[in-house]
């Protein structure tokens, strides 16, 4: 006893060393264990569409926030008409929640639920904290709720994350939302609906006046 307390010292730098080594085996684990979930793009109406929109979003923007409402309408009224797709650029400098709320849709899209999560987010823009996320988690029928938790809590979906907030840089997006009409930056987003619109109804062509007799 009295040599044990003599190298405390030893026996806790040897304990330190050991977590060391094994969080990370740990960490790797669960990443490779859950990432054999399916998780593909975010995708609404026809994938095969002729007109596409994607948007680049931040879940904590209020700008976003607004766009959603549009988005929503967008969607609805044009179905499957359109291919409109969602991606992740948190602004991480001024939206400290944004990253990681993109995370949690992320794990809810590997079951299946990021349009239920991803609304959620948006309609409860003002509470994105940790315990906000896993109370929204909780609210989506069908969601494995600890699955969801594991995948947030080991960060399986950084990844993801990081590689749409790549795509954004490359491109040289700076703010949120932007979005890409079939291939073309918008810029002023206000006006999607109606450019989305003389897309998918183009004007019909002028008949010809009937002939007096």
């Amino acid at each position: 006893m009295l040599k044990f307390k003599k190298y405390w010292w030893l026996w806790l730098i040897i304990l330190v060393v050991i977590l060391l080594v094994i969080w990370p085996v740990a960490k790797n684990f669960n990443k490779v264990a859950y990432n054999e979930i399916t998780n593909g793009l975010h995708l609404k109406g026809s994938p095969e569409a002729s007109v596409s929109i994607v948007e680049f979003s931040d879940f904590q923007c209020p700008a976003c926030g607004a766009a959603f409402n549009l988005v929503q309408n967008i969607t609805e009224t044009y179905g499957d008409k359109i291919r409109f797709e969602y991606r992740n650029f948190p602004l991480t400098s001024i939206h400290r929640y944004a990253y990681k709320a993109a995370e949690a849709a992320e794990c809810a899209a590997d079951q299946g639920k990021f349009w239920e999560y991803h609304d959620l987010l948006f309609t409860n823009q003002e509470s994105l904290t940790d315990s906000d996320l896993l109370n929204y988690a909780s609210q989506i029928d069908g969601l494995d709720v600890p699955l969801w938790n594991n995948c947030l809590a080991f960060g399986v979906k950084e990844k993801r994350v990081d590689e749409d907030i790549a795509e954004a840089n490359d491109q040289g997006y700076n703010a949120t939302p932007t979005f890409i009409l079939n291939g073309q930056k918008v810029l002023d987003w206000g006006r999607l609906q109606d450019m989305v619109k003389s897309l998918v109804e183009p004007l019909a062509p002028l008949q010809p006046a009937p002939q007096s007799n």
